[in-house]
């Protein structure tokens, strides 16, 4: 009797413990609801840095530059092989963006993320921010080629990605990232400049076939070569993995 008595002791206090670790109902609300006055705040900064800002005009490269990138497989897509070949599969908000001039070449844009479930891979990263890095962003005109016509070389341009358009802040999104390892020390120098380190900072794996965007209520994929019904009709697989994503 007494062995019953204990044991219902140890195990009532294994649930107070895990309830007390829990966050309450009120916390959480508040937790959103700070999160969501935040990316109000940095939605409207980021518009203001963007107002004067002249944005690079591919229309008439568009075509040659939303494409399929070279090697995808999409017999190979599937929700298995993603979470295989990712670190970390994660379901995340964008909290900020911010602009990375002084790059040479490329541009990117710092992005911070709500991670707010990980599908696949070390759950430590759930309900914590990361930093990461999107294609496209603000650059200098010197850095840009003289085919586009800038020819002041001190001014700002946004130069936008065709095949990773920028999400807006508060999007949700859904990708695969790995911890960040530096590929030469001048990389490694170039992104602490800007407040990235392997403590904080996480890649995107594949971004052109590993990249979601919750659009109108629905996931699909960020990249604007898949979404047609020529891609749809060839990429099964891809669309399979968005439908899957829908429902959870």
């Amino acid at each position: 009797m007494k062995l019953k008595v204990l044991t219902v002791m140890i195990l009532s206090l294994f649930v107070l413990t895990g309830c007390q670790n829990q966050p309450s109902t009120h916390e959480q609300k508040i937790k959103t609801e700070q999160r969501n006055k935040t990316i109000r705040t940095n939605q409207k900064k980021w518009n203001k840095k963007l107002k004067n800002i002249k944005v690079l005009d591919q229309n008439e490269f568009k075509n040659a530059f939303v494409k399929i990138p070279n090697g995808y497989d999409d017999e190979s897509t599937s929700l298995k092989n993603l979470k295989n070949g990712n670190k970390y599969l994660i379901k995340g908000q964008l909290i900020d963006l911010e602009g990375m001039i002084g790059r040479p070449i490329a541009p990117e844009t710092e992005a911070t993320i709500y991670v707010s479930k990980v599908i696949s891979g070390d759950k430590k990263l759930q309900g914590k921010t990361i930093k990461t890095v999107f294609a496209g962003g603000l650059t200098k005109g010197k850095y840009l080629y003289s085919d586009y016509g800038i020819k002041n070389r001190q001014e700002t341009i946004y130069y936008p990605s065709a095949t990773f358009p920028m999400p807006q802040i508060g999007s949700q999104l859904i990708m695969g990232i790995g911890n960040y390892h530096p590929d030469s020390t001048q990389q490694e120098k170039m992104y602490k400049k800007f407040g990235l380190s392997q403590n904080n900072f996480y890649t995107i794996n594949n971004p052109e076939t590993t990249f979601w965007v919750k659009t109108n209520g629905k996931y699909q994929i960020n990249n604007p070569a898949f979404n047609n019904s020529a891609a749809k009709h060839k990429f099964k697989n891809i669309y399979k993995l968005t439908d899957k994503f829908n429902q959870q």
